[in-house]
């Protein structure tokens, strides 16, 4: 093709239409294959038609006949067909959006500029991707000629290129937008008689018909008991073949925050019990969660798309042929001891009183063994290690401490120091390099472990390996093929351990096939677990019995605005230049934001008080001039405070302000969200507990130099490593709560986080005063 006509009415429907917008949709992918001239006919809708008439392309809408159009001289942009789909899509919705704008009047965003001498300009991509390709556009083509045949206004799109070129004095060719000109006389009438037809039912191809007027309505999501026919079409090509594939080895779905990865775990769930019941065989499914308060979430998923009642038929039917069970680790290995662990029994990881606890065990059995055993191990300690704890804030050492015994003397080494001393560091971690540095590290594990027997409590972890050793019996092996189960769904998968994750394929009613699926996304698991796909693989199938497993990574997210996954994007990018394990899942994201919800959006604002007490004293009102501004209720903000002492400070000043607040302690804790819709009241968390939870907007407060990161020690690197590595981790989870607007407050004497340094020098996040 030659050129691509667009009438004003058929660009306002490309902008509006969800599917549109990526090429991870069967919609969108078939657009971008017509402008790539690889099909040539497309009913996008059912008053818009894409077609080919002579050179050109045409995507109309016969029913308006719309004076307004652009023109994109395709001759004349070659660079556009070294895109990818989702590349081509992206410059296509932002030149189109732009021109809706001129035609509207309305004032152009940062990254579209009216120049003099009728140009203008669209950088379709994010500053932060380092690209100058940009979108010349002659707002006036052929003026002369064209104000003596016709009225309403013409736009012509006639270079994409990183050059600036002549600038304002080019002079664009016309030869194609005069033939797109006397060709949509006849392309009108085309596509009106194909539009006619179609509706008539008698030409093929009324299936992708179908799929776009079902996408018509999918602006928003599906009602309630959309179930598996109500998403079906609006779930991307690569959702749609993780919830279709047949659970024969284990599958992963990867992707950001927000791309609906727990809504396709439930869906292949469900799915797996239509087919068992279709084909009239027994199904035990099992669906886990990584914390009450999210099961709660997904209790709410599963009756809003459970048309068949499989859930409430565990337990409650004797002998039912297809049963689902929804529960979390915890209430699973209480299960299998046949004993019930009361709430004060178990240190929850999930619960802030639980994690304040833990800080305070940890800090205990550091002080005791540096006070008892520094001197006599110090000989045996490698001098890096032996700095580091001299060195170290006591309560930093003790989140690492923490979290060296969940992941690598709990989580891998089984709580035996042989396995231990045989396992490779953590790369952000303590920097562990001798025998005798292992062996000093597992004395501060027993005196910690010490703590919590004296307490007369345990963790997750003395629960699964009790837990573990019970499925390792002869009985177990003789029951396992009753009582186990058909498949495994395991949300979250990134928040557990590899002692938590090598419960699940000892469940399976047949040991030599694995059929679990699980969603992943590393970059909200909390310091480094060091996950790899090896390492998932491993835990799903330890005796490599099902050979490789399947995964999907998706990239559409539906949550988050195009700045806030841009802005995102800046922080994982950060993050990755200071540790080479740190996961970007932002890397190859599309925001599938319509124009109507772009509207609502704003560029993300960080706020710099001249102290703590006029941030914290603005914090809440900030909350209540975005909700007012949005037109959205208190419970749509999020409030987020980065660190415990801002935390509790915020929870004082809303008690004594008779502030209407509900206080989140707990990780995605839906619960306290619909508490805080139903009484008219904000929502305040930490990072550490926002995560499965969304918002129309955040405000993440004390988020600032010194702070975010906070400073480990005077001089030691490896300490503040693991701190600037959680804190990249925190802050991304934080961003993409939001789905239209975020603030961030911090003090202007401690100065700009470097965490956001790179974003405020890429405009992608704006400066002002609080």
């Amino acid at each position: 093709m030659k050129f691509l006509y667009l009438d004003r009415v058929a660009t306002q429907e490309l902008i509006s239409e969800r599917t549109l917008q990526s090429a991870e949709f069967d919609l969108g992918k078939l657009l971008a294959a017509f402008v790539r001239a690889e099909i040539s006919a497309l009913p996008l809708s059912s008053k818009v038609m894409a077609l080919r008439v002579g050179d050109g392309g045409f995507i109309l809408a016969p029913t308006s006949r719309e004076l307004n159009y652009i023109v994109f001289d395709l001759e004349e942009i070659p660079r556009l067909f070294k895109l990818d789909d989702n590349g081509i899509l992206l410059v296509l919705q932002k030149t189109l959006r732009f021109a809706i704008k001129l035609w509207d009047n309305l004032k152009p965003s940062s990254h579209e500029r009216v120049l003099g001498h009728g140009k203008a300009v669209v950088f379709p991509y994010p500053i932060g991707m380092q690209t100058e390709l940009r979108v010349v556009i002659e707002r006036q083509p052929d003026e002369k000629r064209r104000s003596k045949r016709e009225q309403g206004s013409a736009l012509l799109v006639y270079k994409f290129s990183d050059q600036e070129g002549e600038g304002t004095a080019e002079v664009a060719r016309v030869t194609n937008f005069r033939k797109a000109g006397d060709a949509k006389d006849v392309a009108y009438k085309t596509a009106d008689d194909s539009l006619a037809q179609i509706r008539q039912g008698s030409q093929p191809g009324g299936k992708a018909l179908a799929v776009t007027q079902l996408g018509e309505e999918s602006h928003s999501r599906p009602l309630f008991q959309a179930g598996l026919e109500g998403w079906r079409p609006v779930l991307t090509t690569a959702q749609a073949e993780f919830v279709n594939r047949p659970l024969d080895v284990p599958h992963r779905i990867e992707g950001p925050a927000g791309t609906g990865k727990t809504l396709c775990l439930v869906l292949k769930c469900l799915k797996c019990l239509r087919d068992a019941r279709d084909a009239n065989v027994d199904h035990r499914a099992l669906f886990i969660a990584h914390s009450e308060a999210t099961k709660k979430a997904i209790d709410n998923l599963f009756a809003i798309n459970d048309q068949d009642n499989f859930i409430d038929r565990a337990g409650d039917v004797i002998g039912a042929p297809q049963t689902l069970r929804v529960t979390t680790l915890q209430n699973l290995c209480a299960h299998l001891l046949h004993q019930e662990i009361s709430e004060s029994e178990l240190v929850d990881r999930d619960a802030y009183e639980s994690k304040m606890v833990q800080a305070l065990y940890a800090r205990e059995a550091i002080d005791s063994v540096l006070r008892n055993e520094f001197d006599s191990h110090k000989p045996f300690l490698s001098q890096a290690f032996a700095d580091l704890i001299v060195t170290t804030d006591r309560w930093v050492l003790a989140e690492m401490l923490r979290h060296e015994i969940s992941v690598q003397i709990k989580g891998r080494a089984d709580q035996d120091l042989n396995k231990y001393k045989k396992l490779k560091k953590l790369k952000v971690g303590l920097p562990i390099e001798t025998e005798g540095d292992r062996t000093f590290v597992f004395l501060m594990y027993e005196r910690y472990q010490h703590e919590l027997v004296s307490s007369a409590q345990f963790d997750t972890d003395d629960v699964v390996l009790s837990a573990i050793s019970q499925l390792n019996t002869p009985i177990w092996r003789r029951r396992r093929t009753r009582e186990g189960y058909d498949s495994v769904f395991i949300d979250e998968t990134h928040l557990f351990n590899l002692n938590e994750l090598s419960v699940f394929h000892r469940l399976t009613r047949n040991e030599a096939s694995q059929p679990i699926a699980y969603s992943v996304d590393k970059s909200q698991a909390l310091g480094d677990r060091g996950w790899t796909n090896e390492s998932f693989d491993l835990a799903f199938d330890p005796d490599a019995t099902v050979g490789e497993s399947a995964p999907t990574p998706v990239n559409s997210i539906f949550r988050c605005s195009p700045e806030i996954v841009n802005l995102a994007f800046s922080v994982t990018s950060s993050g990755a230049t200071l540790f080479t394990n740190f996961h970007n899942p932002l890397t190859s994201a599309l925001s599938t934001f319509t124009a109507e919800e772009e509207r609502k959006t704003a560029e993300p604002v960080l706020r710099q008080y001249s102290s703590d007490e006029t941030m914290l004293a603005d914090t809440f009102m900030r909350a209540d001039a975005l909700a007012r501004d949005m037109e959205v209720t208190k419970a749509d903000v999020v409030v987020i405070a980065f660190g415990d002492d801002i935390f509790k400070e915020l929870q004082d000043r809303a008690r004594a302000g008779n502030k209407p607040v509900e206080v989140i302690k707990s990780r995605g804790d839906l619960e306290a969200v619909n508490r805080a819709k139903q009484s008219g009241r904000f929502v305040l968390t930490a990072p550490e507990f926002v995560g499965g939870l969304e918002f129309a907007a955040a405000i993440l407060v004390g988020v600032d130099g010194g702070r975010v990161p906070p400073k480990g020690g005077p001089t030691y690197d490896d300490s503040q490593s693991f701190l600037s590595y959680t804190s990249h981790q925190r802050v991304y989870v934080a961003l993409t709560r939001a789905r239209f607007r975020v603030e961030i407050l911090g003090t202007k004497a401690r100065g700009i986080s470097s965490i956001f340094s790179s974003a405020v020098q890429s405009n992608l996040l704006s400066v002002c005063d609080g």
